[in-house]
């Protein structure tokens, strides 16, 4: 069976994601048309998690997205981040559960294409 790892690539200078020309190497370098990049820190990789939302847009890590929890027959809405989780080898909601849990789910945006909504995630989080 293969598997295709995907990926975008947020590139902080020009400001937009892009997938094409880039890859990773064996040992997580970025290359871009297969040279190496000279000032990585200018790029932010999100791995696709295999997944999209109930309007069919993919799922990456670091998207906000919005889920509905269903506790003791009430369902609520609920906002998280999605983060890969080592240890569990498994998408997550930040501090919350599993990505495959979860149903209802609404990608909202990102945190660098919609930095004010980031913001406001994390002070209602505090």
């Amino acid at each position: 069976m293969a598997f295709t790892i995907r990926f975008r690539v947020w590139d902080k200078q020009e400001k937009e994601f892009s997938q094409k020309g880039f890859s990773l190497t064996l040992d997580g370098k970025l290359l871009k048309f297969g040279q190496p990049i000279s000032n990585e820190d200018n790029y932010i990789v999100n791995s696709f998690t295999g997944l999209r939302d109930k309007y069919d847009k993919e799922l990456f890590e670091e998207d906000i997205i919005e889920h509905t929890v269903a506790k003791g027959g009430n369902l609520t809405q609920h906002t998280g981040i999605i983060r890969y989780n080592n240890e569990h080898g498994a998408f997550y909601i930040e501090n919350g559960p599993p990505l495959l849990q979860l149903f209802s789910i609404r990608k909202v945006g990102n945190p660098y294409e919609n930095p004010i909504l980031y913001d406001l995630y994390l002070k209602s989080k505090s």
